[in-house]
Parts: structure tokens; C-alpha cells; sequence
């Protein structure tokens, strides 16, 4: 790694994480506008320890099943192959499936579905992307197999066969962990992307299942519970989600309670659902089309419950409001942290893009802080591992997805190690709520 290039592009990164700006690449010249922006306890904290931790990993990389891979991949093509002659019977004859102007020709043209509901793409095509093509899945048998379809050649192109090819001799995948990727300050990977790899679901499970540990190895994973929430409940101060949070309640059982004004012990799990949609939707600053689209209610509905959601959790909207009005001021948002992402269409006179800007406004916060969390866990449970002065190689970090951390241990000090991860990432921030990890250990990812 070239440090003085790393320190500059972080720096740059940092000032201007969207990339919206031409920043010098003049040391002092950045150095300075970091510490006008209050940017340089981030810089010397988090991003500059974090660098050579995720170089490591990169290096050190996860063990992959190639033979299970490749039994994979033979199952798969049978699978699909299967689905193509159905889909093309049932569209009375042969077309490019992965053609979104022949799909849509096929569909709208050939078979005559009815395309109300469905969006216009830039050239005017009716468009057959997922979310359009579940609107009309009800209104001709061939839609439920082209989706089925569709998720299948993703697993298959994008993860299974990638894989293989890109495993070296040892059997171990490499992904880079791109530092400066994104505006929030999250963590993404590259060459394979493993941030994507689908979780729950039948193919979720047998593509995590090909993650193996190395002889006398487990693999370790511990993800963080409901960390923006944790974060959403700090920011807001709102008592009644600090108070779920602080007696370890089931916070979107407790939502659900408030939002349909019943008790807690006649929420079902359908309430429950409609009340985890709402809860992390307030997060991305969902509307009522876009919270009716999820949840599947009415919009009328969706917009009662948006209303009463507020009602009840009052300081979370009073934050939104307030965090909004202070970025139409200064033109930026920050975390708790500091960490800032500029908004200069906040004041925009097209309200799309000023809409888009204040949604950014809410959200960053509360994801910057989650990113900050985790990267400060890393930093923490590497100069944990190097206290202990275990042999080389004996605890390996692999990989951060998201909120979890996987890890490769070696079975004589699994116990230790796990209490050691477990302790460090609930300890690596003080939010106004305790933050707390779930996870296990396995010989194969699935088992975690």
C-alpha cells in the first residue's frame, strides 16, 4: 500500500465523500480544509488505522468449496435450462431472455399483458425490471418462471461461477474492500462483491454454505442487532424506542403495539412486519407510495400509518425536521461523529432532486455512525488479538458485510477469541442505547 496516496485519496474522500468536488491532491492543502471541517479525528481515528486492516484481509481472504461449486453450478444450469423451455413455450416461442427490449417486445406486443402500473424507461421501453414485472406477475403464467429465472442466472453469473474463477491455488477468494466507495462511509468489496451475497432463502443458504474454514479452523461471525435503529433511537432521543432498546425489548413487536394502539400481547406477526417495514423505512425516509408499495397496503392505509407512526415516536420526527432545516442552512449533514456528506441540491427549485436531498439528510446520519461503529470495532479487535499474542495466523479477520464481521479461528482458541469479538463490538461505540451482537461459529458460513 502507498501511504501518502492512501492519505490522500481518504482525505479527499473525507472532504468530499460523492466526489462532487476537485480537491487538490496537496497534502497541506487537504490537511488544512480537514481540520476546518472537523474531519481530522475520522481521519486519524478510523479511515488511516482502518486501511492497513482491510489490506490484510484482503490478503489473507476466505476459503472457498470449489468441488461443492461446481456441483452447484451443474444443478443450477439444469435448473435454468429447465426454466427457459418453460418460459418459451409459455411465450409461444424462443426470444433473448437476458434482452430487456425483446422481453418487453414479448410481453407487452407478443402476449398482450396488460401494462398499466408498469414504468417507461428512458427510451420509452416499457420496463421489465423486477419491480415492474411483480406488478403484473398475476396477470399471465409466464412472469412467476422469468423472475425465477432471472434469480437463478444472477446466482449462477455473479456469484458461483465468478467464484471459481477467481479462487487461487489455495482455494481462497480475495476481495478489495473499497474504503472511499460511498457517500454514507459504509464498506463495500469488489473482485468478488461478497456485500450482495443473497442472506436468507433456500439459494442465500447454499451460496454461503461454499465458505468454508481452512483445517483446524472455524469460521466465527457476529453481526450487530438492529445497529440504525440503535443509532435512530441515540439521535432522536425518542423515549419510547430508548426505552424498548434499554430493556431489550422486542423494538418492532413495540412499534406495532403503538402504531395499531393495541396491546403488546395481541400484536400478531403480520403487525409485527408492517411495523418493521415502517421502522426501517423511516430510516431511508420512506413515503407513503413507497411504504404501501413494500408492505403491500393500500396507499390511503400506508399514509394513516406513517401519520400515526410519528405520532406515537414524536422526537423521531422532530429530529428529521430539525436535521433537515440545518442542512437547507449550512448545505451538508454529519454524524454524531462528524463525518459530513455534502447536499447541494437541498435548496434545488426541482423538488425531485431537493426530495432525494432531504432523504439523504435523514439517512446519513444515522448509516455514518453505523459505518463509524463497525470500522471502530475492526480497529478494536485487531490491537485486542495482538494483546493477546496468539501465534500469526491463529485469529484471521476475512470480512465486514454490512454489519457483520466473519472471522477464521483456530479451534484450540475459538472460545477466547469469540468472547474477546463479542466484547469488543459491543463495547466500540456508547450510544444511548447498548449495542449487541448475534452470532456463532461453523465449519461453513451457512452454520453461523
Amino acid at each position: 500500500m502507498n501511504f501518502k496516496a492512501k492519505k490522500i485519496e481518504l482525505a479527499q474522500w473525507l472532504i468530499d465523500p460523492d466526489k462532487q468536488l476537485e480537491l487538490s491532491t496537496d497534502w497541506d492543502f487537504l490537511e488544512k480544509k480537514l481540520e476546518e471541517n472537523g474531519l481530522m479525528k475520522i481521519f486519524e481515528e478510523i479511515e488511516l488505522p482502518l486501511a492497513p486492516i482491510l489490506e490484510e484481509m484482503k490478503e489473507i481472504g476466505i476459503k472457498v468449496d470449489l468441488d461443492y461449486l461446481a456441483k452447484l453450478s451443474k444443478a443450477l444450469e439444469k435448473e435454468i435450462s429447465e426454466l427457459v423451455k418453460k418460459i418459451y413455450k409459455l411465450a409461444n416461442g424462443e426470444f433473448n431472455l437476458n434482452s430487456p427490449k425483446q422481453l418487453s417486445e414479448v410481453l407487452f406486443d407478443r402476449l398482450k399483458i396488460e401494462d398499466s402500473g408498469v414504468r417507461k424507461t428512458k427510451t420509452g421501453l416499457r420496463s421489465t425490471d423486477a419491480e415492474s414485472l411483480s406488478t403484473i406477475k398475476d396477470r399471465h403464467p409466464v412472469i412467476g418462471p422469468i423472475l425465477k429465472y432471472r434469480e437463478l442466472f444472477k446466482i449462477k453469473s455473479t456469484y458461483i461461477d465468478p467464484f471459481q474463477e477467481l479462487a487461487d491455488k489455495n482455494n481462497r477468494l480475495h476481495t478489495t474492500f473499497v474504503q472511499t466507495g460511498t457517500g454514507t462511509g459504509r464498506l463495500s468489496s469488489q473482485t468478488p462483491n461478497l456485500q450482495n451475497i443473497p442472506i436468507i432463502g433456500e439459494w442465500g443458504e447454499k451460496v454461503r454454505r461454499a465458505f468454508i474454514a481452512d483445517k483446524g479452523f472455524s469460521l466465527v461471525a457476529f453481526d450487530y442487532s438492529q445497529i440504525e435503529l440503535r443509532v435512530l433511537a441515540t439521535v432522536s432521543g425518542d423515549p419510547k424506542m430508548t426505552s424498548a432498546f434499554k430493556n431489550d425489548e422486542d423494538i418492532h413487536k413495540m412499534t406495532a403495539a403503538n402504531v395499531f394502539n393495541t396491546a403488546l400481547e395481541k400484536v400478531t406477526p403480520e403487525m409485527r412486519n408492517v411495523a418493521k417495514t415502517l421502522n426501517f423505512g423511516v430510516i431511508y425516509g420512506m413515503g407513503a407510495d413507497a411504504f404501501a408499495k413494500t408492505s403491500g397496503l393500500p396507499r390511503e392505509k400506508a399514509q394513516e400509518f406513517i401519520k400515526e407512526y410519528f405520532s406515537d415516536f414524536a422526537d423521531i420526527k422532530r429530529w428529521q425536521e430539525k436535521t433537515i432545516q440545518k442542512a437547507r442552512r449550512v448545505g451538508y449533514v454529519e454524524n454524531l461523529n462528524g463525518r459530513r456528506r455534502l447536499l447541494p441540491n437541498i435548496l434545488s427549485d426541482r423538488r425531485f432532486l431537493a426530495a432525494e436531498a432531504e432523504r439523504v439528510a435523514i439517512n446519513m446520519p444515522i448509516q455514518g455512525l453505523a459505518a463509524d461503529i463497525i470500522k471502530i470495532a475492526m480497529i478494536k479487535i485487531t490491537a485486542a488479538f495482538k494483546k493477546k499474542k496468539w501465534p500469526a495466523g491463529k485469529a484471521r479477520m476475512l470480512l465486514t458485510i454490512h454489519d457483520e464481521l466473519v472471522f477464521e479461528i483456530t479451534d484450540d482458541i475459538l472460545k477466547e477469541a469469540i468472547s474477546v469479538i463479542k466484547s469488543e463490538m459491543e463495547n466500540a461505540y456508547q450510544l444511548a442505547v447498548p449495542l449487541k451482537v448475534a452470532g456463532g461459529s461453523g465449519k461453513n458460513w451457512s452454520e453461523l
